[in-house]
């Protein structure tokens, strides 16, 4: 049986009028949706995909490209918005986490695979979904390498980068968490630096570009 297959197997089980989609139909999903970029030759138009398929199934991300590109990118907009609880700023750090382009991305794998994409495109199927991920990635910590200066190279710069933004202090993001708030998911971000609040919290938003 190919992936395919175990795919449109899931998709004809979760669409029958007494079909469920339950938290671990999300980790069948992402465990099939790895598997395709893996037998895919356009691997590299998929990184959030890929990125997501890495934080579900492990404890804590510290290595990854996307991961620290992540925390680059939202040390850039708090600076750039320097009130962390204002909705703006909310949103914003929500489509750097990237739910939105990961919808868009697993839309386009199946396209390539000629596999039905309702299950995305219906909003409450996706907010589902989305919704299912997160309990998943909760407590699971996105954070750059503890030890300084980073031996990577792609990663180093990505740090220094960061470091390098003009800020209204002297901060940074050093690490990414999902939390649940009265059982809704929130970012949590902690900061490095010299700022006083360590600890932002924002709701997670399914926010498009």
């Amino acid at each position: 049986m190919t992936t395919q297959d175990r795919i449109k197997n899931w998709i004809d089980r979760v669409s029958q009028p007494d079909g469920l989609m339950e938290r671990e139909d999300m980790c069948f999903l992402m465990v099939q949706a790895r598997h395709l970029l893996e037998e895919s030759f356009k691997i590299e138009e998929y990184k959030v995909v890929e990125f997501y398929s890495d934080w579900m199934v492990h404890t804590k991300l510290d290595k990854s490209e996307v991961s620290v590109s992540i925390l680059r990118d939202i040390t850039k907009v708090i600076a750039k918005n320097w009130n962390p609880t204002s909705g703006y700023t909310v949103n914003e750090v929500s489509k750097v986490i990237g739910l939105f382009k990961l919808r868009t991305e697993l839309i386009k794998l199946f396209k390539e695979y000629s596999l039905p994409t309702a299950i995305f495109e219906i909003e409450e199927n996706w907010r589902n979904l989305a919704g299912f991920l997160t309990y998943f990635l909760l407590n699971k910590p996105v954070s750059f390498p503890k030890e300084k200066p980073i031996k990577k190279t792609k990663l180093r710069r990505i740090w220094e980068e960061m470091i390098a933004f003009e800020k209204p202090t002297n901060f940074w993001i050093e690490s990414l968490s999902i939390i649940s708030m009265n059982n809704v998911p929130h970012w949590c971000v902690e900061l490095g630096g010299d700022k006083k609040t360590t600890r932002i919290v924002g709701l997670l938003t399914l926010e498009k570009e």
